[in-house]
C-alpha cells in the first residue's frame, strides 16, 4: 500500500512540475474552453441598425486602468450604435460604468480569467444597441507565449433597418508576442468568417501589428477580400508598437460607406487612443 501511495506521489508531483514548465505563470490565469467564453450582460430594445448611421466605437481600453477611463468612455460612449472593445476587464468600476449605458447589450468574449482577482474575466468586448442575431467567440489556435493563454475574437451578426442581409462585425485583438505564422492562423479566422458572408463587415480592433511583415500581411489580407481601409482623421495619434513605427490598430469596412472618422489625440483614458466611425450601408 505504501508503495501504491509513494508512486501516486511520484505522479502526481511530476504533473504538477510538467505543467509548471509548460505554463509558468499558470497559477495566475485560468483558461476556459472556448464554448465557455461567451457571456453577456444588458438589455437592449432595438433589433435592426440604422441602415444610413452607425455609430461606432473601437477602443483598446488597457482594462480601464487609467485615472481618465470612466469620463471618456461615458463621453465617447453616448451616441455609438456599436462598441468595439478590446482589453476589457471586470472590474467593479468596468462593470459600474458599463451597466450605466441603457438599453445596450455587452458580449464578451473570454480570452481567460485572473485567478488573483477572483477569477475575473478579461477579453474582448462587443456591444450594441441592437440585438444581435448571433454572436461567436474564437479563441486563437496559438497562445501567447510564457502566460500560454490565448486572445478572444468576438464576432457578432447585426440585422440592418430594410435589408435582408446581416451586418457582420468583428473585434479583434491580435495574437502579439508569437511568431508570423500565428499572427497569420489568427487572421486566418477572420479570412473565413468575412469570405463565407454575404453582407457588409466591419472588421476592427488591436491587430498588434508590431511588424512591417505583419502590417503587410494584414494590409494584403484586406484587399483580397474586399475590404477598404479607414482613412482616420488624425490618424497618426493610433498608437504605434514602442520599438518599430507600425500602428497597432485598424478598422476595415466592406458594402459600407464611411461617413466620418476620427481618432482622438487628446484621450488619456488608455495608451491608445479611441477611433470613431458613423458608418452607413453602401447601396
Amino acid at each position: 500500500m505504501d508503495r501504491i501511495l509513494a508512486s501516486l506521489i511520484v505522479c502526481l508531483s511530476f504533473s504538477l512540475n510538467a505543467e509548471a514548465a509548460i505554463r509558468p505563470l499558470g497559477h495566475f490565469y485560468k483558461l476556459v474552453p472556448e464554448s465557455q467564453a461567451h457571456v453577456s450582460f444588458g438589455q437592449t430594445r432595438d433589433h435592426d441598425l440604422n441602415h444610413d448611421s452607425i455609430k461606432v466605437l473601437v477602443w483598446n481600453i488597457k482594462k480601464s486602468s487609467m485615472v481618465p477611463w470612466k469620463d471618456e468612455f461615458m463621453s465617447y460612449g453616448k451616441d455609438k450604435d456599436l462598441f468595439l472593445i478590446q482589453e476589457a476587464f471586470e472590474n467593479p468600476l468596468f462593470t459600474s460604468t458599463i451597466s450605466s449605458f441603457e438599453d445596450v447589450r455587452w458580449d464578451m468574449g473570454i480570452s481567460f480569467l485572473y485567478r488573483i482577482y477572483n477569477n475575473a474575466p478579461t477579453g474582448n468586448l462587443l456591444g450594441s444597441k441592437v440585438e444581435p442575431a448571433s454572436i461567436q467567440v474564437l479563441h486563437t489556435p496559438d497562445l501567447e507565449p510564457v502566460v500560454q493563454t490565448p486572445k478572444a475574437t468576438t464576432i457578432g451578426r447585426y440585422a440592418i433597418e430594410g435589408s435582408s442581409r446581416e451586418l457582420l462585425v468583428i473585434s479583434v485583438h491580435g495574437i502579439n508576442l508569437t511568431s508570423f505564422g500565428a499572427f497569420k492562423r489568427h487572421m486566418g479566422q477572420a479570412k473565413a468568417l468575412i469570405e463565407s458572408h454575404d453582407g457588409p463587415v466591419l472588421f476592427a480592433g488591436d491587430f498588434n501589428t508590431r511588424t512591417g511583415a505583419r502590417t503587410r500581411y494584414l494590409m494584403e489580407l484586406a484587399k483580397s477580400l474586399g475590404l477598404q481601409t479607414v482613412d482616420y482623421q488624425n490618424t497618426e495619434c493610433r498608437m504605434k508598437f514602442k520599438l518599430t513605427p507600425y500602428y497597432l490598430d485598424h478598422s476595415f469596412v466592406r458594402g459600407l460607406n464611411v461617413k466620418s472618422s476620427s481618432v482622438d489625440c487628446d484621450s488619456r483614458g488608455s495608451d491608445h487612443s479611441p477611433m470613431q466611425l458613423e458608418l452607413a450601408v453602401a447601396e
